[in-house]
């Protein structure tokens, strides 16, 4: 059901829903434009003042971000739950785009796709932020369902619902999605940094080359920790053979098991991916 959020915002339809909450889309009688309105599910801070606290933080963070591959958020409502007003896109998530579109993207596409990614990722890394640990933001849940494909063929990042500051201490809990976690998000009191983010764009680089998440559904969750935690990801030529494999060393150092043998910046991983791209793939 639609919350009751005023005369401002007018229901026309739900358009999604996903582990943390449901998406509408709305009319903005303010502005006359269309809005999508995430819902966040109370279970999301499970009674926790402290976790609400932090998500207005992250949120409020978020409206200070913009970028023109960052889907611009417009609003935060805490009024009958938690509820983020965000720039309505009209398009696909990438992780529709990938199974119903094109199965494996062609790696001169991907790479321009990542770089996009990549660059706004980097921004936000970036950003400075008068608030005290926020010298730049993390994304922490980069994955195909948080990128949308608009219908003009634009690139856009979604959701720093769960963002962290650069220097910011971490909640003493495990945030993410699994198939797209860098080894140390899996551990309590680890701190994270920019490298974080670069673990899981190299394994989202994985997927848009092959067209599959890097770890089976089969697996159990034991299983997948322990792969991310002690494996390397399987060789792109092994799930899909077509794939020109002189990509395979950026993923490698994208997806290294210590932050310190990634790369330290979005820049680093754009450079070589232009690299690439300059021997014409």
């Amino acid at each position: 059901m639609f919350p009751n959020l005023g005369s401002k915002y007018i229901h026309i339809k739900k358009i999604g829903n996903g582990g943390t909450g449901v998406v509408n889309l709305a009319l903005d009688t303010h502005s006359g434009f269309p809005v999508a309105i995430k819902s966040l599910f109370e279970s999301h801070f499970n009674n926790n003042p402290e976790m609400l606290k932090k998500f207005r933080i992250e949120a409020n963070i978020y409206l200070m971000l913009s970028h023109p591959n960052i889907v611009k958020l417009k609003d935060l409502i805490l009024k009958d739950g938690a509820h983020l007003v965000m720039d309505y896109i009209e398009g696909m998530t990438l992780e529709k785009y990938i199974s119903s579109v094109t199965g494996p993207i062609p790696s001169e596409v991907a790479i321009a796709m990542i770089k996009e990614i990549a660059e706004a990722i980097g921004y936000a890394h970036q950003k400075e932020i008068p608030i005290p640990g926020y010298n730049g933001v993390l994304h922490l849940d980069i994955k195909p369902s948080n990128i949308l494909i608009s219908d003009a063929g634009k690139v856009m990042v979604i959701d720093y619902g769960i963002s962290q500051g650069n220097s910011e201490e971490r909640m003493n809990q495990i945030v993410g999605s699994l198939m797209y976690m860098a080894p140390e998000q899996l551990e309590q009191g680890t701190a994270l940094d920019h490298r974080t983010d670069i673990y899981s764009l190299g394994v989202l680089l994985h997927q848009m080359l092959t067209g599959s998440t890097p770890y089976s559904s089969k697996n159990t969750k034991e299983e997948i920790i322990n792969k991310i935690q002690n494996k390397p990801l399987e060789r792109l030529v092994n799930v899909y053979p077509h794939v020109d494999n002189r990509i395979q060393k950026i993923i490698d150092t994208a997806t290294s098991k210590s932050p310190e043998s990634r790369y330290q910046n979005c820049e680093a991983f754009i450079n070589d991916l232009k690299k690439l791209e300059n021997e014409a793939i």
